[in-house]
C-alpha cells in the first residue's frame, strides 16, 4: 500500500475513533447530555453551596442508595442538585444554558420566611426572580414539601427516649428548678422585642426563671450543661418567628422535650404544633389570656406533681408507638390533620418517575404564610 494509502486509512480510523467517542459522552455515557435511552439513575446528589457549619463529607451515603457531592463537575451526573436559600440569588441563576431534562432542581431552606428575605437582603418582589420554572422540588420544613425536613418529629423521638413509669420517675425526681429560657437574639427588632416583652411579664408575674444567654439582664453562659437542663421542668420554646406556618424547630424537640423538659411555646399556631408533637407534651401561650395567667398555671404545676406529670403520659406508657399515638391524636382532637414521616430525598427521587415546575418559590414559601411571618424581623 502506498504511504498516502496508509494516511488516508489512518485518517478513516481517527475520524471513526474520535465519532465514536463523541457518540459516546453525548448519547450512551452517564454524562450524556442527549442520552440515547434516557438517563439511568446513578443516584448522585450535588450540593451547590451548603450553608456554614458541620455538613456531611463528600462521598457519603445517603438513604443507602444515593451520594452526597459538592463537586461542581458532577453537575451532568447528578440526578439531584440541592440549592440553599443562601447559596444563589436571582440576579444569579447558574446554567441557564445546559440541564438535563430529568435532572432535578430542588430549593432548600431550613429557615423561615423572614429569615430568608433578611439572608438574602430582598423584598418579596425582587424574590420574583425565582419565579421562572427553575426549580422542580421544595425540600423545607413544611409537611407539604416535596421533600420534607423537618427539625423534628413524633415518631422519632418515640424511639429514641426512655419510656415507662420508672423513666418518668426518674425524670420528675431530678426537678429542682421551675423554668429556662435560652436565647442570643436580643437585636432590638420588633420581633426580639415581642419575645422578650412577653418574659419580662411572666417573670414580673412571679414565674421562677433562669435566663441563658445575654437577654433580660443574664449572665449566665448561653449553653448550659445537659444536667443543669434536665433539672428545669419548663422550657420557653419561643420561636425566632411569628405565626409562621409549621416552623417548630430544635428550641422545641432538642432543647426542651430531648432535656425532659415541658415546653412553653411562643410563635408557631397551636394545630401546627398538635400535628407532630407527642400528644399533650407541651403548653402554648395562646391558651392563655395573658402572661400572668401563664405564669400562674406554671406556678400550679411546680407544687403539683401529678398534675405536672400529665406532661409525660406520652412517655409513661412502654408500648406507646408512632401509629397509637395518631389514633389517640385523632380521637381528641379530631379536626387536627396528623402528620406523619415521609420519604427522605434519596427514597423519592429513587422513586421519581415523573418531572414538575414550581411555578413561583414567592408564592409556595412566602406568600402562603401569614403576614407576619415575613414581616415581624
Amino acid at each position: 500500500m502506498q504511504p498516502k494509502g496508509y494516511i488516508l486509512c489512518f485518517g478513516v480510523i481517527a475520524i471513526f475513533g474520535c465519532a465514536v467517542e463523541i457518540c459516546y459522552l453525548f448519547l450512551l455515557s452517564d454524562y450524556a447530555i442527549f442520552p440515547f435511552w434516557g438517563h439511568r439513575k446513578t443516584g448522585v446528589v450535588l450540593f451547590w453551596a451548603p450553608p456554614r457549619g458541620p455538613w456531611p463529607p463528600e462521598g457519603m451515603k445517603l438513604g443507602g442508595e444515593c451520594v452526597i457531592t459538592y463537586d461542581r463537575k458532577q453537575l451532568r451526573r447528578a440526578d439531584v442538585v440541592v440549592f440553599h436559600h443562601s447559596s444563589i440569588t436571582p440576579k444569579d441563576l447558574p446554567w441557564k444554558h445546559f440541564r438535563r431534562s430529568d435532572q432535578l432542581f430542588v430549593w432548600w431552606t431550613s429557615d423561615s420566611p423572614g429569615k430568608v428575605k433578611r439572608d438574602l437582603g430582598l423584598s418579596l418582589g425582587e424574590l420574583r426572580g425565582f419565579d421562572n420554572g427553575f426549580f422542580n422540588w421544595t425540600m423545607t420544613y413544611l409537611h407539604d414539601a416535596d421533600v420534607v425536613r423537618s427539625y423534628g418529629y413524633r415518631g422519632d423521638l418515640l424511639n429514641d427516649v426512655t419510656k415507662g413509669k420508672s423513666a418518668v420517675d426518674d425524670i420528675i425526681s431530678q426537678k429542682k428548678q421551675v423554668s429556662m429560657w435560652m436565647t442570643d437574639q436580643c437585636n432590638g427588632s420588633q420581633l426580639a422585642m415581642m419575645r422578650e416583652s412577653y418574659v419580662k411579664e411572666l417573670q414580673d408575674s412571679g414565674l421562677k426563671l433562669d435566663v441563658y444567654g445575654d437577654c433580660l439582664g443574664s449572665h449566665n453562659t448561653a449553653h448550659p450543661s445537659e444536667q443543669e437542663m434536665k433539672s428545669h421542668k419548663f422550657y420557653l420554646a419561643f420561636e425566632d418567628a411569628f405565626h409562621c406556618r409549621e416552623y417548630i424547630t430544635e428550641k422545641f424537640w432538642d432543647n426542651a422535650l430531648r432535656n425532659d423538659m415541658v415546653p412553653v411555646v411562643w410563635g408557631p399556631i397551636k394545630d401546627d404544633v398538635l400535628s407532630v408533637a407527642p400528644l399533650d407534651s407541651f403548653i402554648h401561650t395562646d391558651d392563655f389570656d395573658s402572661p400572668a395567667k401563664l405564669a400562674e398555671y406554671l406556678q400550679f404545676l411546680d407544687k403539683n406533681d401529678d398534675e405536672y406529670r400529665k406532661y409525660f403520659r406520652w412517655r409513661e406508657d412502654e408500648t406507646m408507638t408512632d401509629e397509637k399515638m395518631i389514633f389517640e391524636l385523632k380521637e381528641k382532637y379530631p379536626d387536627i390533620e396528623a402528620h406523619q414521616r415521609s420519604a427522605n430525598l434519596c427514597q423519592k427521587e429513587m422513586k421519581n418517575t415523573g418531572y414538575k415546575v414550581i411555578p413561583s418559590i414567592v408564592d409556595e414559601f412566602f406568600v402562603r404564610n401569614k403576614l407576619e411571618c415575613s414581616e415581624y424581623t
